[in-house]
């Protein structure tokens, strides 16, 4: 039996999802979805699964393009486990739609809670000591049904969230087309480049030695979290004005946006910089190394 889940990850959480399914499962690869799709089809495997962060009350855009590109066995079991902060909202469904498009089914869908991470407008929340520990728990158990190869239904959007998605989350999806225009570099930096390799969307380049923010970015905050001098800020006023004109009333968040110094951040604590680094590993040659 061969297994390959793929996760797409900013500060760690469906990264460590993914391993801890993968070392359950035995002789499984886990792969980001940052790499190629026709790379790493899945065409020769027995088990597949699809681990990914909630944005917007869906999966997220890159994750979904990585998916829609992806050869699948389509007799394998495959499974998606979702990683919202509080709203799971279409995520799954989405997931599952691109899948049957092309005749194939979702065998097992879960969905995980964890700490929220939207640095630029809010501290981390719950308490990573509280969230943490709950969603080992639950990663645990579903590592258990993927085993077994239970089915379960995937999780769907309430009527409330189907009704009003569009509505509220257009203006922020609007509003992604410039959302790390107002990123800053501090003198601090010390052009490690650790933000470039950590970025899921390739949405950082170094030009001479800084960062350059290409405009597809997810705002995800891996940059922001790996970065060993904090030398990452965010900042409205001096940033592009498209954001500020594209926000208008619509988008009130905006108010809220940027990054003080003391902020605290959030990296899942099993995950580190060099794991996020990493555009592919494969658990079973790193579980030798360290047994």
């Amino acid at each position: 039996m061969k297994g390959r889940i793929y996760y797409f990850t900013g500060t760690g959480n469906s990264m460590r999802a993914a391993r801890v399914i993968a070392q359950q499962l035995k002789d499984t690869e886990i792969i980001s979805m940052r790499v190629n799709p026709e790379e790493v089809p899945a065409t020769d495997c027995d088990v597949i699964g699809f681990i990914f962060p909630v944005y917007h009350w869906s999966m997220p855009a890159p994750a979904a393009a990585f998916v829609e590109k992806l050869s699948v066995n389509p007799n394998a079991y495959i499974f998606a486990v979702a990683m919202p902060s509080f709203i799971c909202g279409m995520a799954c469904e989405k997931l599952a739609g691109i899948l049957a498009a092309r005749g194939i089914t979702l065998d097992y869908g879960n969905k995980v809670f964890n700490v929220a991470n939207y640095a630029i407008v809010y501290p981390p929340f719950p308490s990573a000591k509280l969230m943490v520990p709950q969603a080992e728990r639950k990663l645990r158990k579903i590592a258990e049904d993927i085993a077994r190869r239970k089915k379960r239904d995937y999780p769907r959007a309430s009527a409330f969230i189907r009704r009003k998605r569009e509505r509220i989350m257009a203006p922020y999806l609007e509003l992604l087309k410039y959302a790390d225009n107002p990123f800053t570099i501090s003198a601090d930096c010390i052009s490690c480049g650790l933000c470039s390799r950590v970025c899921p969307c390739g949405n950082i380049i170094l030009e001479n030695g800084k960062p350059a923010f290409q405009h597809h970015c997810t705002n995800c905050m891996a940059c922001v979290v790996s970065c060993p001098k904090r030398a990452i800020g965010y900042n409205i006023k001096e940033g592009d004005r498209k954001l500020m004109d594209a926000s208008n009333s619509k988008a009130s968040l905006v108010r809220f946006m940027g990054l003080p110094e003391k902020r605290k951040l959030y990296r899942n604590p099993y995950i580190s910089v060099n794991d996020l680094a990493k555009d592919r590993e494969l658990w079973q040659k790193e579980a030798k190394q360290e047994t």
